[in-house]
């Protein structure tokens, strides 16, 4: 195997050589016999996650990114998206809404079966509903609005709901709401049972093992639905925390996939011109936006002119163009510019709160905090220790002291800082990037709806208006066509009140080896829903 850094192996290469010779045994078992440009079956993908802790397998429970990654293999939902956005049945074969808006009924595939071999009924949908939609992120504005969940059959779902809403089948796609089985958390804690580490899906592969800090085994899950996939016999997530060393494994053939961090696209791109892998961008994705949450509860976020301040202090296409690398645009108000029949572009936020450090200032002696000795105030900018989000903090503190203000610049691993912000609300200012999904009832609503909870990555900022809970609430049960006014005065009640900084909208994209076939239909998604690896192989002598 060659070396990736030119150099006596590191703890990382010893790791990536025992993922390797672990996954050739496996192969070896399953000699792929045809070689006639159809699939076969044999052979592992590697991917790399950007992470070696994951506290959670189960993405009802999180939204973090290296979850997300590993939960498209093992877990199915009951639609998804291709290409152009246009949804497609999985386990639910056909949907209909009733006239007025408030109940959706679903059928659901017959036969199906977990990973374990237990059958799949609607049961399991209600279950994961009802016992799981409090801790999920994505499903904040309809948990409230659910009058009835039912399985009048096992392949019936039911939804009623107290009032429209218009977005509803957007909660239901297989990234949003991954199935969970009732058999086996029923009467459990949920939120701390052992299949949160050690899944039972429906997805095209099983949960095998757990190498702690360097790998994650799943195979195929012979009880899969869709046959005759999945080809491969198996996928090893590595669990690779430097960006540098994922773009060396792929370089160097240790590793199939990984997705580049935006700053890393450029020489990605540039490496794969030799032809061992090429970099796939999602057309259609999601927004993904890097924001600024602000602690409106303590001083001084408290007073409006200084979060206006710290708006106009931070020069936000220095972030496209340091940080992205220019593979990103200027947020220009709370709705992104993604969403195209929604977006009001009246409200923008390049003009409202253009980069003027000058204006900072005087909004800041007008708010009552002065220039004393060289500093304003003192306030913790709190974030993940790893890219982007900790490249975005630093640029924002250099801002912030140009005008006077006291940085003090908090970088924590990702679960410490879930809790200190989301369960503690123990922070100042925050940076994380947020996926706005498709629709801002998903990934929107939950930066600005009150929030009295403590789900991860919803709002945790103290921001509780029930004006705007209001527009947001008529905007989400408008009909289609009918709802961009509402979101036009709620863009306009956000750039006034600024609990939250959005700053840029940064662009997706998936680098994959060319050894895999059948790319053109693993990559033909939408909305940031990743690779499962289901209609990739590999031919016979790539084995």
């Amino acid at each position: 195997m060659k070396s990736m850094l030119r150099q006596s192996p590191t703890i990382f290469e010893l790791r990536v050589a025992s993922i390797l010779f672990a996954c050739a045994i496996g192969a070896n078992a399953s000699v792929a016999m045809a070689d006639d440009g159809k699939p076969v079956t044999g052979g592992t993908v590697i991917a790399a996650l950007n992470s070696t802790t994951i506290p959670t397998l189960n993405t009802q429970l999180t939204s973090s990114v290296p979850a997300l990654f590993a939960a498209d293999v093992w877990a199915d939902g009951l639609m998804t998206y291709d290409k152009e956005g246009n949804r497609l049945p999985r386990l639910a074969t056909r949907w209909e809404a009733s006239a007025d808006g408030k109940t959706y009924t679903f059928t659901l595939r017959d036969g199906v079966k977990w990973s374990d071999g237990k059958p799949f009924t609607a049961e399991d949908v209600v279950f994961t509903l009802m016992t799981f939609g409090k801790f999920n992120t994505y499903l904040t504005k309809l948990v409230p609005l659910v009058e009835e969940a039912s399985a009048p059959n096992a392949t019936t779902f039911v939804l009623k709901l107290k009032q429209p809403l218009t977005a509803t089948l957007d909660l239901f796609d297989k990234e949003v709401f991954p199935l969970m089985p009732k058999h086996i958390y029923d009467g459990q804690d949920v939120a701390t049972h052992p299949a949160n580490l050690a899944p039972v899906g429906l997805g095209p592969f099983k949960f095998q093992s757990w190498a702690s800090g360097q790998s994650i085994t799943f195979v195929r899950n012979e009880h899969y639905w869709e046959k005759p996939k999945p080809y491969l016999d198996s996928v090893v997530f590595a669990l690779i925390p430097n960006p540098q060393q994922r773009m060396n494994a792929l370089i160097g053939g240790e590793v199939n996939w990984f997705r580049p961090e935006v700053a890393q696209v450029r020489a990605t791109q540039e490496a794969s011109k030799r032809g061992k892998f090429k970099v796939v961008q999602i057309v259609n994705n999601a927004p993904e936006t890097a924001v600024v949450d602000l602690n409106l509860t303590r001083e001084p976020l408290k007073n409006v002119k200084v979060r206006q301040a710290l708006f106009h202090a931070i020069d936000r296409e220095r972030i496209v163009q340091d940080v992205y690398q220019g593979l990103a645009a200027t947020a220009k108000n709370a709705i992104p510019t993604q969403f195209k029949d929604l977006h009001d572009t009246s409200v923008n936020y390049d003009t409202l709160y253009a980069y003027d450090p000058v204006k900072a200032g005087k909004l800041l002696d007008e708010a009552g905090y002065p220039l004393k000795d060289g500093k304003r105030f003192t306030i913790e900018l709190t974030v993940i220790a790893k890219p982007p989000y900790d490249a975005v903090a630093q640029i924002v503190q250099s801002h912030w002291s140009k005008v006077g203000i006291d940085v003090k610049l908090s970088a924590l691993d990702q679960q410490i800082w879930t809790n200190k912000v989301y369960t503690q609300r123990d922070f100042d200012a925050s940076v994380i990037s947020l996926t706005g999904r498709t629709n801002p009832v998903l990934g929107v609503d939950r930066s600005f709806v009150c929030n009295e909870g403590s789900v991860p990555f919803a709002n945790p900022t103290g921001y509780c208006n029930p004006e705007f809970d209001k527009v947001a609430l008529d905007a989400s049960a408008a009909p289609v066509g009918q709802q961009k006014p509402f979101y036009k005065k709620y863009a306009e009640i956000i750039a006034r009140d600024l609990n939250q900084l959005a700053l840029a909208d940064s662009k997706v994209f998936e680098a994959v080896s060319t050894d895999l076939k059948g790319l053109d239909a693993q990559f033909n998604f939408s909305f940031n829903t990743h690779p499962n690896w289901a209609e990739a192989w590999l031919p016979s002598d790539k084995q």
